[in-house]
């Protein structure tokens, strides 16, 4: 099959912050990488920045990689997203499950949900998954995330959302139980410190959380900040615009930050455009596997043509960006 290239501005672009769906499958993994592979479009290398945040999508990603005909199409990142953060637990111990649970959830969860909650998972095997698919697909170019903090979320009624041991929408319903921001700022510095070590970029998601966040991120000096679909104020925005030498990119996305008219003309005017990346922030195999690619791309060309309205910016620059972002070059 003669493949085509994307048409202009997508060609330029990348979706740098899209996930699997929280009930995304290690089946939907292998019917996604067919379907990619069976489209009519070439897509350019680095095009999906594919996160991952908990235990099951990191072997979606593991397997996507190894089904996909050009993996290069992916940036893969690894991480532990706060949302799925208490289910983890810091340290060499495994600590008993109920008194896990009632230490980081908040009110203390009832017996109820501690029953449907899995055993907490050791944050260091879950990294030492993560290297071992970085050693498998001989990896250069990944990141770390959706790392970050959130105050607003609460614990659904299910455990964790996309439990596939409970999938009516019964078990969608929240519980009054909150993740403490200290267990979240654990597993927030545990995967910092590792993209310090590895010298990685990041893609950081954060809720009502922005100060702290801010004054945990600027003390690692060698990583690179992706602010995925900002949603703070314009003036912590400023603060984070003065953290060089830290490299600092705001991504993005239509659905979020194209509905806040306001802030993104308020952000626009402090940007030079050498700090956009552009993102769809969806499930990508809801649409590519339902045959919704167009409006899949329309997630881009919308944020796209928003930021414009605003600000001029060339489809080139946003790409430029994008690789600058992974300390990478044009090959």
């Amino acid at each position: 099959m003669t493949k085509k290239q994307l048409p202009e501005p997508l060609n330029n672009l990348s979706d740098n912050h899209c996930h699997f769906s929280p009930e995304a499958t290690r089946e939907d993994a292998y019917k996604l990488a067919d379907t990619l592979n069976g489209l009519d479009i070439e897509f350019p290398t680095k095009f999906f920045h594919l996160m991952t945040t908990q235990h099951i999508d990191i072997d979606c990603i593991d397997i996507l990689l190894t089904q996909l005909q050009k993996p290069d199409i992916v940036v893969p990142y690894f991480g532990v997203h706060p949302w799925f953060s208490h289910l983890f637990y810091i340290g060499d111990k495994k600590p008993n499950k109920s008194d896990h649970y009632r230490h980081i959830l908040k009110p203390e969860p009832s017996e109820e949900l501690i029953d449907t909650l899995p055993e907490p998972m050791s944050m260091d095997a879950h990294t030492n998954k993560m290297k071992d698919i970085i050693k498998k697909h001989n990896l250069t170019v990944y990141g770390i995330g959706e790392i970050g903090l959130d105050k607003l979320f609460r614990v659904p009624k299910s455990g964790w959302l996309g439990n596939p041991n409970h999938i009516t929408k019964e078990q969608d319903k929240l519980t009054k139980s909150r993740v403490t921001i200290e267990h979240q700022m654990d597993v927030l510095r545990h995967q910092l410190r590792l993209a310090e070590k590895l010298g990685k970029q990041v893609s950081l998601h954060c809720v009502k959380a922005h100060g702290a966040l801010y004054e945990e991120a600027i003390q690692y000096k060698n990583i690179v900040v992706v602010l995925h679909s900002y949603t703070g104020s314009t003036d912590q925005a400023k603060r984070w615009l003065k953290m060089a030498p830290v490299k600092l990119y705001f991504s993005l996305s239509d659905w979020i930050n194209g509905e806040k008219d306001e802030l993104l003309k308020l952000l626009m005017d402090h940007f030079d455009g050498s700090e956009i990346l552009t993102e769809s922030d969806v499930g990508i195999e809801r649409y590519f596997l339902q045959d919704k690619s167009s409006e899949y791309f329309r997630h881009l060309t919308g944020i796209f043509q928003k930021i414009n309205s605003y600000k001029h910016i060339e489809p080139s620059q946003i790409k430029s960006n994008m690789l600058n972002s992974l300390n990478t070059t044009i090959i």
